[in-house]
């Protein structure tokens, strides 16, 4: 078991230093109005983006070998993690500075984890395979159509909180699909229909994380994504694998998820600065990287003490 609470550690410590180079990436595009390959293309121009979707891949492959022994919720709760790891990484390289609070919310995060890992053993999923494909299948297809009306949304800041809770349920229905797959063999995954639901899943993820993050508060946007994917996942996880805690620690682990929830959310403002300087259309064509040796754009978000 401790292998899997390693590898979660590490998916954790992949997504909380992909969350801050996206936003770098995101936030110098143009707002896009509509679901097109042209934001796609210009993302792939960025090395910085790019170094954040290895991140992100390296995050959740780690995170899929862990559910293959652990449940949902705690490799969820994991993830959510990702947040304090962003955090610290805001105060490192940007020159962000944690109240007392938000040192309190990373204390209680990293403390929740800790009795989340001591209240599960290590379990295999118990699949019921119909009802997950209709949810998986089911629950993309609502994701694609929500979108294309999501894009139209006016004003933007609505339209980009929809858009993260739509993100948010692209990533739960990929972690998901992850918990319940029953081989990884090549050939039984192209004959998978949950396999090609989680390719969809985790690609409208990306696209419409990174349209959330043009249009609304970047802590808005972390917070909602995490959220709806750390709890969506989970009770998924419980319906559809029959994900339970230890005997005799349901309350403890209720509390601990709620603990780790909250500690996420807390230090949210923290996961990526909100005062990226947005780069000029005429610019798109090269990458920006070059011009932050010289001086970053990347700014801590004022607050009031």
């Amino acid at each position: 078991m401790l292998p899997a609470l390693l590898g979660v550690a590490a998916a954790a410590l992949c997504s909380g230093t992909a969350t801050v180079l996206q936003a770098l990436a995101v936030r110098r595009l143009p707002v896009q109005e509509r679901l097109e390959a042209g934001l796609v293309l210009r993302l792939a121009r960025s090395r910085t983006y790019l170094g954040a979707l290895a991140l992100v891949a390296a995050g959740f492959a780690v995170s899929f070998w862990a559910l293959r022994s652990l449940p949902l919720f705690l490799v969820q709760a994991g993830r959510a993690s990702s947040l304090a790891v962003a955090a610290v990484l805001a105060v490192v390289m940007l020159g962000a500075r944690l109240r007392r609070r938000e040192i309190g919310a990373v204390v209680a995060l990293g403390a929740g984890l800790v009795v989340l890992a001591a209240s599960v053993a290590p379990q295999t999923a118990r699949v019921d395979v119909g009802a997950t494909r209709v949810v998986l299948i089911g629950g993309v297809a609502v994701v694609l159509g929500g979108a294309v009306l999501a894009v139209r949304m006016r004003p933007p800041a609505r339209a980009g909180v929809v858009l993260a809770v739509l993100a948010g349920v692209g990533y739960a229905l990929l972690a998901v699909g992850a918990r319940t797959l029953h081989s990884f063999s090549p050939m039984a995954l192209v004959a998978d229909p949950v396999a090609w639901a989680m390719v969809v899943a985790g690609a409208s993820g990306l696209v419409l994380g990174a349209l959330a993050l043009q249009r609304a508060p970047v802590v808005a946007v972390t917070a909602v994504m995490v959220g709806v994917e750390t709890c969506l996942a989970s009770g998924l996880g419980m319906a559809l694998a029959g994900d339970r805690p230890s005997p005799g620690a349901g309350a403890g682990t209720v509390a601990a998820f709620a603990l780790v929830l909250a500690g996420a959310l807390a230090v949210a403002r923290f996961g990526t600065p909100d005062q990226v300087t947005a780069a000029p259309l005429h610019d798109n064509r090269h990458d920006t990287d070059a011009r932050h040796a010289g001086g970053s754009s990347f700014h801590p978000t004022n607050r009031p003490d």
